[in-house]
């Protein structure tokens, strides 16, 4: 049976308006202390896979610094603090695109990466959407999109040219609620 960790002490590590490192001591079951590094996240994310009536999905390009390419992508972002995570996905979905969503299906959540972080994302799937907002992207967005046939996108994500956890666990999400084959 694996047993938990044991936390002993956590230090401040680094400290941004995105991220918060902590240093974390902690007894492993074995007795032996070790010191982990956790990026803690105060937000959670938010993505939404947007299908049009010819059963397309809405993907965004990025260029992603921390891996030197542009990306393909899912709209999403950060869940303000208070803020109801559908409200946020219309948001995000608005101001990156210019669509408004009507109504939203909740698909999941999952860790972004357990091992180094406790961030977690909320899943939607939106087929109900219209144009029509108004795009307000952040400084640093530069961002375009376009739809893409959904066999296109799992075959890009089968040869690993779309890496992307989101996407990855969208076409997961849309897989086990039916949506996709």
């Amino acid at each position: 049976m694996v047993e938990p960790w044991q936390l002993l002490d956590t230090r401040d590590g680094f400290h941004n308006r995105w991220l918060h490192v902590t240093l974390d001591t902690a007894r492993l079951p074995d007795g032996d202390v070790y010191e982990y590094t956790t990026i803690r996240r105060s937000k959670a994310g938010a993505a939404v896979a947007v299908i049009n009536p010819q059963g397309q999905l809405l993907l965004e390009q990025e260029y992603r610094l921390p891996v030197g390419q542009v990306i393909y992508q899912i709209p999403g972002g950060l869940v303000d603090l208070g803020e109801d995570p559908t409200d946020s996905m219309r948001r995000e979905l608005r101001e990156e695109t210019g669509l408004l969503a009507g109504e939203l299906h909740y698909l999941g959540s999952f860790w972004n990466n357990p091992a180094s972080s406790d961030g977690y994302c909320h899943l939607f799937l939106c087929r109900d959407y219209r144009n029509g907002g108004v795009t307000e992207r952040d400084r640093a967005e530069f961002i375009t999109w376009d739809w893409y046939n959904l066999d296109w996108v799992k075959a890009r994500v089968a040869d690993g040219s779309i890496r992307d956890r989101v996407v990855v666990c969208a076409l997961a999400y849309l897989w086990l609620a039916g949506e996709i084959a």
